[in-house]
């Protein structure tokens, strides 16, 4: 089954009929635009496109290849093969013959090549889509703490010393949160480890949803998550946290637990920290002051070294 177009498609579907009588049904097709409908509705193994080219350029090759994405196009003419015909098989064009050169036997075998042609297309692009995607959840998996959904440690110094750099640039400010949930070991021993993993996942759920788009959260390890704000000025990071610890002023309910839970919360600044580590240092200081009263504590003087128990 065929579709000629354009051209004098009655001569053609004639010659196609006398020197190959083997295609029992031809379909005459005069426009691409009709060809785009014809072809979605009906099952055709190929279209021919009869090509003249003091009437049309290669444009009419591009665009009958679009009209028809799942049929192989076979280009027609009387102009003998030259750089246009290699043009048109780019295009997209699965084969270009030459008519006064082309014998029935030689047009039916044309034909069964360019379906397969077309089918081995179809299916290399199909792999190449599903390895795409294939590859791109691997980059998100390599980016993403595979617990949570956060980012992991190693994307967020990647990912926060690009926003730094760029504040450094710009003179822009950064806060960073630095937050542990209070009573987590007693969670985990307690309920036992699913119960903590869910409830890790279920705090970065609520955390994620009091942020702004573009503020930065991720799992540095364990019960320790860190988010870093950028362009935070005045009382953006404190009014962050408090929005923080009120998301979690109702329990989670991990089935068939209830479990309460709140996070300690320090505050670090740039440029009063002058890099990521002294951030991240000041911080975790002031989270641990936090942890022993106000649930959150900043920090303004110079970092001092953490002492973990």
């Amino acid at each position: 089954m065929l579709v000629p177009v354009g051209g004098d498609v009655t001569a053609l579907k004639k010659r196609i009929t006398r020197i190959a009588p083997s295609i029992t049904e031809v379909a005459v097709c005069p426009s691409l635009e009709l060809l785009r409908e014809v072809t979605r509705f009906n099952d055709y193994d190929a279209v021919l496109l009869d090509w003249h080219p003091s009437e049309a350029d290669t444009d009419a090759v591009a665009q009958a290849v679009k009209a028809c994405p799942m049929v192989p196009v076979i280009v027609v003419s009387h102009q003998a093969e030259s750089q246009a015909s290699e043009q048109m098989l780019r295009l997209g064009a699965q084969d270009y013959l030459v008519k006064r050169e082309t014998t029935g036997k030689q047009l039916v075998r044309a034909i069964h090549h360019a379906i397969e042609r077309k089918r081995l297309d179809i299916r290399l692009k199909t792999t190449l889509g599903e390895l795409g995607q294939a590859n791109a959840r691997l980059r998100s998996l390599a980016l993403k703490d595979t617990l949570t959904g956060a980012l992991n440690r190693r994307a967020f110094f990647v990912i926060a010393n690009q926003v730094l750099a760029r504040a450094r640039r710009h003179g822009r400010t950064l806060a960073l949160l630095y937050c542990d949930l209070d009573g987590f070991k007693q969670i985990n021993d307690g309920f036992g480890h699913a119960v903590g993993d869910a409830v890790l996942r279920g705090f970065r759920e609520r955390c994620a949803r009091t942020l702004r788009r573009g503020d930065i959260l991720a799992r540095l390890g364990g019960d320790e998550f860190v988010i870093l704000l950028d362009g935070a000025r005045g009382e953006t990071a404190l009014e962050t946290a408090k929005r923080i610890r009120a998301a979690f002023e109702q329990p989670l309910t991990v089935d068939p637990h209830t479990v309460r839970l709140r996070p300690s919360i320090g505050i670090a600044r740039f440029p009063e920290c002058d890099s990521l580590e002294a951030m991240i240092a000041a911080a975790d200081e002031a989270m641990y002051r936090a942890k022993r009263g106000p649930g959150i504590a900043s920090h303004c003087a110079a970092p001092e070294t953490s002492t973990r128990s």
